[in-house]
């Protein structure tokens, strides 16, 4: 049975998805030490995020930084708001972020900053906080998006794709094949031309906001975090 205070390897996965600062990089140690301690990951997860972090000190600073924004903030199909992928710029997402704003407040936690509630690093500091079978209940919710950028990442073939690969590793439930190969289809992650990113920018999100991605049963808080994420229950594994 996994103890409480591994919970501190979501928040470590958490951080190196944040946007790159001078202090990420002094704090690597102890984030080292965390995921060492706390055994929640395997040996190969453990080297491929060490690899990441090994990477980030290598780089010049500014191009460390260029780097996260190219990826995360300029790629519509790797972005880290996870509603986006679900829901786009409908007003579905609107209130599937008033919903999730609000779990966060019921838990005591305020957002200080300036990102949305679905941007997953906070979504994981989040989790940080629950109970173990809380963390992994919520972790699977979102285990299909999770999964996508993962493998968009990888096709991409950068150090990043350790974390996902991690997220992926600490869910209880494997991700939906069907939901991400219509993800890779709809777009592999591959880097593209500027033109092909502004086309991008038009397309409708791989996960469609459908029946099959709007089940309404399972974990109450779960269904009221993500509502719209989770499978319904007969397709869950």
């Amino acid at each position: 049975m996994r103890q409480e205070q591994t919970m501190k390897t979501l928040k470590v996965l958490g951080f190196l998805l944040s946007y790159p600062s001078v202090q990420t990089l002094e704090v690597f140690p102890e984030c080292r030490d965390i995921l060492r301690q706390e055994k929640w990951l395997s040996d190969e997860s453990l080297r491929k995020l060490n690899r990441l972090m090994e990477w980030m000190e290598g780089q010049d600073f500014l191009d460390l930084q260029e780097e996260y924004v190219a990826l995360f903030d300029r790629t519509p199909s790797l972005s880290l708001h996870m509603f986006e992928h679900v829901h786009g710029d409908s007003r579905d997402r609107g209130q599937a972020l008033v919903d999730l704003a609000n779990v966060y407040k019921e838990a005591g936690l305020m957002i200080a900053t300036e990102e949305m509630p679905d941007y997953l690093p906070l979504f994981l500091e989040y989790l940080s906080s629950l109970s173990p079978e809380q963390a992994w209940e919520n972790m699977d919710g979102a285990i299909n998006v999770v999964a996508a950028i993962g493998e968009r990442l990888k096709n991409r073939e950068s150090f990043y794709a350790g974390v996902f690969e991690a997220l992926s590793e600490a869910a209880q439930r494997q991700p939906d094949a069907r939901f991400v190969a219509k993800a890779l289809e709809k777009n592999s992650g591959k880097a593209r031309s500027f033109e092909e990113l502004d086309e991008e920018w038009k397309e409708q999100f791989a996960f469609d906001n459908t029946a099959q991605t709007t089940g309404q049963d399972g974990c109450p808080k779960a269904e009221e975090m993500l509502a719209r994420m989770n499978l319904p229950k007969e397709t869950r594994s």
